[in-house]
């Protein structure tokens, strides 16, 4: 790639790859020059230092990681649901479980990803509360359905797709279904 087309959107690109691949050591001007095959200079011609290079790439994180999924599901609650773990549980959780290592280890990254957690709870409680469940009911299953998707992304083993696509039912159904009687 030309160092003159370069843009930072590109090195953010490159860094969430990179973070998504080798963890957040590899978050470095050196390293990604030498991915993207150009010189220090032109990441040091888009981002005054490293620190505002991880701001943009924390920032693009929560773009991916919650303003992007909130928009691409749309439909009634139940089918919001349905869509959003749908598509969290498929997703590769490479990137997840990298900026959840990163945040253990830089206060920016624990900040943002404290942030998208609170955010994609919320998210998921109105949900849930659209669907007809009282408030706390919501906020329990929020969380329950959330502490789900945390566990899957650090398990190393996938069912078959049938039996996949019966738990991600089952899940949904047990978050979204109203006590009865």
């Amino acid at each position: 790639m030309a160092d003159d087309r370069l843009t930072s959107g590109d090195w953010v690109n490159a860094g969430l790859k990179a973070l998504a691949k080798s963890g957040f050591t590899a978050l470095k001007a050196d390293t990604l020059s030498k991915v993207l095959g150009v010189s220090r200079g032109s990441f040091y011609w888009h981002f005054a230092n490293v620190g505002a290079f991880h701001a943009a790439v924390l920032q693009h994180w929560r773009e991916v990681a919650y303003d992007n999924v909130v928009r691409e599901v749309e439909g009634t609650p139940e089918s919001r649901l349905a869509a959003l773990v749908e598509r969290a549980f498929r997703a590769d959780v490479r990137l997840e479980r990298a900026m959840r290592s990163w945040a253990t280890a830089d206060a920016r990254a624990k900040a943002m990803v404290e942030a998208v957690d609170t955010w994609r709870l919320k998210y998921i409680r109105g949900l849930l509360v659209e669907t007809g469940l009282a408030a706390n009911q919501a906020s329990a299953r929020a969380r329950i359905l959330y502490w789900a998707y945390l566990g899957h992304g650090l398990s190393t083993t996938r069912p078959d797709p049938a039996e996949w696509q019966r738990i991600l039912d089952e899940l949904v159904r047990l978050a979204a279904t109203r006590k009865s009687g």
